[in-house]
């Protein structure tokens, strides 16, 4: 990965971490989902870690930064759970369709 491409990376994994400290809802075993997606994210940029075609790191930021703004949309525009509230839906997913 070129220093251009760490630094975005370091930059996109640094703001998803930022991202996800508003997430307090837990799933159905009850494990806090910014634990989930912290350790999911993670495992990617590990698996990216060694990537040398620039077209692919470009391409894999793109995705990530794209998730990220849609995780930020959904929070903001109240689609994503921030805190764990009553459940009036059965599914224990921040994610829910509104």
């Amino acid at each position: 990965m070129a220093t251009t491409g760490r630094k975005e990376a370091l930059r996109l994994y640094r703001d998803i971490l930022r991202t996800i400290r508003v997430f307090e809802h837990k799933n159905e075993h009850g494990v806090p989902w910014k634990n989930i997606i912290r350790d999911s994210t993670r495992q990617e940029f590990e698996i990216a870690r060694y990537e040398s075609d620039p077209n692919k790191v470009v391409e894999m930021l793109m995705v990530g930064r794209d998730c990220l703004m849609k995780i930020q949309e959904g929070i903001i525009t109240g689609k994503v759970d921030k805190e764990e509230k009553s459940n009036k839906y059965d599914d224990t997913s921040p994610f829910h369709k509104v």
